[in-house]
């Protein structure tokens, strides 16, 4: 396993560690899930960077990437869910995994065709505007933790949510294009 493959395989586990940090709802929990949170990220744009520049692009990375983004950014809104201090509507998560179960389908429809479906360009910015999203609701938490907040910053992660919808749903609607014979020849 190449090094670019590797950090993605330390992306899950840290995402994962992100995940029960925030569900264990203390101080030191929720600075662990941010201090994760941004760690993750991190590996996210190194292991990227590594598989380009040493032209260590596999098959393997290419599917364990958008999983390992999908596990951490899923993780963290389903965990802040819990906390009703923060206002993140449950139908924006609900709609943000539904889109993420589409492509994931359509993306087991151009493997079953012998095709490999890398993340595009829409779908990074998707991601990047996920995880500045995410990042700023963690750091909302954790503020919140140590100092008293107006109410009008816990509404804040509402307004997130619903950038992060239209974002995942727009990408949505481009990758459906650009995937378009794929998911027509499979209706057969």
């Amino acid at each position: 396993m190449n090094l670019a493959n590797q950090l993605t395989m330390l992306r899950i586990v840290l995402a994962c560690a992100m995940f029960l940090a925030l569900m264990h709802s203390s101080r030191l929990g929720h600075v662990a899930a941010l201090a994760l949170f941004l760690a993750a990220l991190i590996t996210d744009w190194i292991d990227g960077y590594v598989a380009r520049s040493t032209n260590t692009m596999s098959s393997f990375g290419k599917i364990a990437d958008p999983i390992a983004d999908k596990i951490l950014v899923l993780g963290a809104l389903i965990a802040l869910i819990k906390n009703r201090d923060l206002d993140i509507p449950l139908w924006g998560v609900f709609l943000i995994i539904a889109r993420e179960l589409l492509l994931g389908g359509i993306r087991t429809l151009a493997a079953a065709q012998g095709e490999v479906l890398a993340a595009e360009r829409w779908g990074k910015w998707k991601m990047g505007v996920q995880s500045v999203a995410i990042a700023l609701m963690l750091a909302i938490l954790v503020l919140g933790e140590y100092a008293d907040i107006p109410a009008w910053v816990n509404r804040i992660p509402y307004h997130l949510t619903v950038l992060c919808v239209a974002v995942a749903w727009l990408s949505a609607l481009l990758y459906y294009r650009q995937s378009r014979k794929v998911i027509e020849s499979s209706w057969g």
